[in-house]
């Protein structure tokens, strides 16, 4: 046997050993600053500023948009109602009728007047050309033509007006005479209205009229169409109080063919108001987490992370919590993965998945 072959083969495997172990050593006596600083991914959210909504209540009644009274501008007999309480009317629809046989015969002596003074006239103004008529006698003969000419009209007027006319469409309310009545001038016929538009007036205290530039919606109910709300628009309002020191603020709404709301109906009006002074920041519920009986988030400033500890309001809106306390609108908080940070963990925020563009495809 060659024990010297022997022994270099065994001085080798030795060596071999060696390296291998100085080398897994090597590897295994690290102090742990790899982990520490490696960079975690997280996905964050931007702390809201919110403001609390309120609400008030007030009891108001509709009217219609407008209520006008109809009436002959002429006196004399009804000679014939046109419509009925309760029917639907076009602006121009023929409302009523007068029996005009008076204002015809008027306007038949009015109308050969003119026609001779118009004749005379015309001879006359021939001789004044002609310095055959002195210049006063012409201007008399011109006066009385015109005089004349206006009569006619007045009477064509009067005529005219013994036919009643819808001055929009509406609905007629009521009809106070029957066919035959004799009626002076000025006496109402009929009352016509207006629902277009709904309006409806509501009284208010001071209180609610300052915040009249916070509203942010309007609306009302009616007991008796369940599950409905209609919405109002603000018109105007009244700068001076009543004498109970409420202040009128004036309200319509626009109905469609099937609105069930009609004037006369009772509603209860709710107004919608924001209150700064109640303002509070809202966040994601998955951003915030318990330590020791306490509320925490993870703040994120320049990339690092650190544990922000905050105070939750008692309510929620829109699915996110409330914070009163311990954060600004605008601070940037992790969400979600919350237990796998540790304070002062370098992070890498994650961008938000483009809605147009899923998966990163564009």
């Amino acid at each position: 046997m060659n024990y010297k072959n022997v022994n270099q083969r065994s001085v080798i495997y030795a060596i071999g050993i060696a390296v291998i172990l100085a080398v897994l050593s090597s590897c295994g006596s690290g102090n742990g600053k790899d982990s520490d600083t490696y960079v975690k991914l997280v996905k964050t959210a931007r702390v809201q500023q919110d403001s609390l909504v309120e609400q008030k209540q007030f009891p108001a009644t509709v009217k219609e948009n407008q209520k006008i009274n109809l009436a002959f501008r002429v006196a004399g007999p009804i000679k014939k109602i046109h419509v009925r309480e309760g029917d639907y009317v076009k602006k121009g629809q023929l409302i009523a009728e007068m029996d005009a046989r008076d204002y015809e015969v008027q306007k038949a002596a009015a109308q050969a007047q003119v026609e001779q003074l118009r004749s005379e006239y015309a001879r006359v103004q021939q001789l004044h050309r002609r310095n055959s008529v002195a210049d006063n006698d012409y201007e008399k003969m011109k006066a009385g033509k015109e005089m004349a000419e206006a009569k006619l009209e007045n009477v064509n007027d009067q005529l005219n007006d013994t036919r009643l006319y819808a001055p929009f469409s509406g609905y007629v309310a009521e009809v106070m005479f029957d066919d035959g009545a004799l009626v002076n001038h000025g006496t109402p016929i009929a009352t016509m209205i207006d629902v277009s538009k709904l309006r409806v007036e509501i009284n208010v205290p001071s209180s609610m009229f300052l915040k009249r530039d916070a509203i942010t919606k309007i609306e009302c109910t009616q007991d008796d169409i369940p599950g409905k709300t209609f919405a109002l628009t603000l018109d105007n309002y009244n700068i001076k109080a009543n004498n109970n020191g409420l202040y009128a603020i004036y309200l319509h709404h626009q109905p469609d063919a099937n609105s069930p709301l009609a004037p006369g109906m009772n509603v209860s009006v709710k107004i919608y108001y924001t209150t700064p002074f109640n303002s509070l920041l809202s966040l994601p519920a998955n951003a915030v987490f318990e330590k020791q009986n306490e509320s925490y988030v993870w703040l994120v400033e320049d990339n690092t992370v650190r544990s922000k500890k905050i105070v939750l309001s008692k309510q929620i809106r829109n699915g996110n919590l409330q914070v009163s306390a311990g954060l600004q609108a605008g601070d940037q908080v992790v969400i979600g993965g919350l237990n796998l940070l540790k304070e002062n963990d370098t992070v890498e925020i994650v961008a938000p998945v483009s809605k147009s563009n899923v998966g990163n495809l564009l």
